[in-house]
């Protein structure tokens, strides 16, 4: 599966979303969102400064952190379209359609992104955290679908990395690294952060 075939499949199952935008982001229900934000920022110390949230959706990603009153310069970026329209139409700011993102970020939070496997190239993540890490000051954060899901909540197609896999490659990149796998019901979701 190459990248584009990846932005496809995740475009396709975000169309076939509809409700509030919790439930259009992918999410099981606002609380699961909310777990899954506040282990970003609870991973990272997460004290503020600027933000890009890459694979940003609708956008809720910006609301969850404009409500702990930390000074907030925030970007997105997703690559499905119409994430990017409905981000804009919340008055979500700084929004862009696209894949890679450039620039330098204090904080570079991933939620969501790592949705789908791809059996052509199965570490892709790897090199997408890697790329994140060099454009963050302080820290990036991702959340992962855990391998230990129950069953009955998994997809053939869906991607559950190995943490093992994660923590000897955060180890290669920093000395300061947390993998949080405690935060979700079932242990059905980890985070991996990477601190400068």
């Amino acid at each position: 599966m190459s990248t584009d075939e990846r932005a496809e499949a995740i475009t396709a199952f975000h169309a076939s979303l509809d409700g509030p935008t919790w439930r259009v982001a992918g999410w099981g229900s606002p609380e699961l969102q909310r777990m899954r934000f506040e282990a970003l920022t609870r991973t990272t110390d997460y004290t503020g400064g600027t933000v890009l949230d890459w694979g940003c959706g609708p956008g809720d990603l910006y609301f969850h952190l404009r409500s702990l009153h930390h000074p907030l310069t925030y970007s997105g970026l997703d690559l499905n379209p119409a994430m990017v329209a409905l981000a804009k139409t919340r008055a979500v700011p700084a929004v862009t359609l696209g894949q890679t993102p450039e620039g330098h970020h204090d904080y570079v939070f991933l939620s969501g992104v790592f949705q789908f496997a791809d059996p052509s190239d199965p570490l892709y993540y790897l090199n997408i955290l890697e790329h994140a890490y060099d454009i963050s000051g302080r820290a990036v954060a991702a959340n992962f679908l855990s391998p230990n899901r129950p069953q009955a909540a998994t997809a053939e197609d869906e991607l559950y990395p190995d943490p093992s896999v994660l923590t000897k490659f955060a180890a290669a990149l920093t000395d300061r690294w947390r993998l949080d796998h405690a935060y979700h019901p079932q242990g059905a979701d980890f985070t991996l952060a990477l601190l400068r």
